[in-house]
Order: structure tokens, then sequence, then C-alpha cells
């Protein structure tokens, strides 16, 4: 199956089956659902995680849900969001939200609104106050460029997070050259990896011009919270912010990571 249909054909089984986990053991904070269990999604190399019966979040999802609605101030007040390469598990409580103007875009999902070329945007600059780019960048030969087009179209003090699968025992990210797709495999591009991030991708994306909050909140969770949402204590969250005037860009190379004011998280108002 291509990956242009796959999340759609997930999203539609997962709404025919859904009802066969009710029950009030685990809880998803996506979908507000609470189920017997979650299902096991078995993914890529036989990984195993916890998947929502319903919307289809897996615990990384549900870890970035509750930065967004908790942890930070990202959907505080009227705001314009670019889901790339979209979630379901996501995208369907942004598009609850009055204050949220949502748009979806990808290079061939059809549950994207528009077609994107991440590396040549085509959108204006300092169009988004957010972007969320969850998984993307590694299978991007210029990710860099990319990088630069997401600080590009986010407007002065805009955010965005950039989730990316990375290996903590990698000093520096090992490129990899494209590899060759089998007939049968054409259409399996989320499974084309370009390179393998290391720990440097914090700096990676501060190179870019970006602010970069690094958090391992779900560490600190509780046990018992953290099991009952399903999520996945090992999410790291890079939470990028560009800069509010040109004045306080960052020098390449820097690695700030400035973490958000106090005061700009506990005045945020929760959506339900």
């Amino acid at each position: 199956m291509s990956h242009a249909h796959r999340g759609q054909v997930r999203a539609l089984y997962n709404r025919v089956t859904w009802r066969l986990y009710r029950g009030s053991n685990v809880r998803c904070n996506c979908c507000g659902t609470r189920f017997r269990r979650f299902r096991t999604y078995i993914g890529v190399g036989g990984h195993r995680a916890l998947m929502c019966p319903r919307c289809g979040s897996l615990g990384r999802h549900r870890v970035d849900w509750l930065y967004l609605t908790e942890r930070s101030d990202a959907l505080l007040g009227p705001v314009s969001i670019l889901h790339i390469a979209p979630e379901v598990c996501l995208e369907s409580p942004l598009r609850t939200l009055p204050n949220v103007d949502y748009l979806s875009a990808d290079y061939d999902s059809t549950l994207a609104m528009e077609r994107l070329d991440l590396r040549n945007a085509h959108y204006a600059d300092q169009t988004f106050d957010g972007v969320i780019c969850n998984h993307v960048l590694q299978h991007i030969d210029d990710d860099r460029r990319a990088m630069t087009e997401l600080r590009r179209i986010l407007k002065p003090g805009g955010w965005a997070l950039v989730q990316s699968a990375i290996d903590p025992s990698l000093e520096r990210t090992v490129e990899r050259p494209e590899p060759a797709l089998a007939e049968d495999d054409s259409g399996r591009y989320e499974e084309v990896f370009m390179r393998l991030y290391g720990r440097d991708y914090r700096s990676r994306l501060a190179q870019a011009g970006f602010e970069v909050t690094v958090s391992e909140f779900a560490k600190e969770m509780a046990p018992a919270l953290a099991g009952e949402l399903g999520l996945d204590t090992e999410e790291t969250i890079f939470f990028c912010r560009r800069p509010g005037s040109e004045d306080g860009e960052i020098a390449s190379g820097a690695d700030p990571g400035q973490p958000l004011s106090e005061q700009a998280i506990s005045g945020h108002d929760q959506p339900k």
C-alpha cells in the first residue's frame, strides 16, 4: 500500500473497530477516549508501540499533544498552524479548537489539504504562527534547507514542533546515501531514511535560526499517569521558536535551548 493512502486506510480501520476496546483502564489524551487497553502497533523493524484504538495516536503523539496543551503556550490565543505530514490524532483535536486556523500539507498524502515540497515551500515569508512537523526531516535529502524553510514561513516569535527519531548513542548525525527501493516498495516513503540523527539534532535546528527548547518531561511524570496515558517516556520534545526580531537572530552554530517562561505556561487556557 502506498504512503499516500496508508493513513486514510488506517483511520478508517480505527473508526470501524475501536469499540472493541471499550473500557476504562487507559485513556488517550488526544481524542479523550478511555479503553480497556491500547492496541499493539508493530512498526518498521518490529518496533512495538501503544496505539489508541480510536484516533490512532502512538505514545509519542500523546507526549507531543500533552506538551502543546499543558507544557507550552503554543495554543494560546488565535493561532495559524501548518501541519506537515498530518497525523489524524493531532489534526482532529486541533481542528476542534475555535482559535486555531488549521492547514495541512504533505508531498502526497491523501490526508493533507495541500501538496508541499518542504525544501521549497510555496508559502510567503512569515505566514504561520506555528508549524507541526513530526518525523519528516529524516526522509528529506536536504534537511538543512527544509529547516530553513520552516523558519522562513514562521512569523517572528512563531513556534515549530519538529520531532525526529534520535539515536542518543551518536554524537553526530550519520548521513546515508539514498537507498535503492525494491519495485514493490516504491511507495514506502516513510521507511526510507536519508540519515540517522544523533545528539547534534538540536544544534542543527539552532543553525537554521531557531531558539530550541529540549524537554524530556515525560520521563518525570508519575509512572501511574504515564501508564494510564500510554506515553512513550523516551520521547524528547524539540520545540523551536523563530526569534521575535531580527536583533534576536541566532548566530550560526549557537545552541541556546531557552525554556518558556513560567508566566507563559501558567497563563495557558487548556483546551478540553
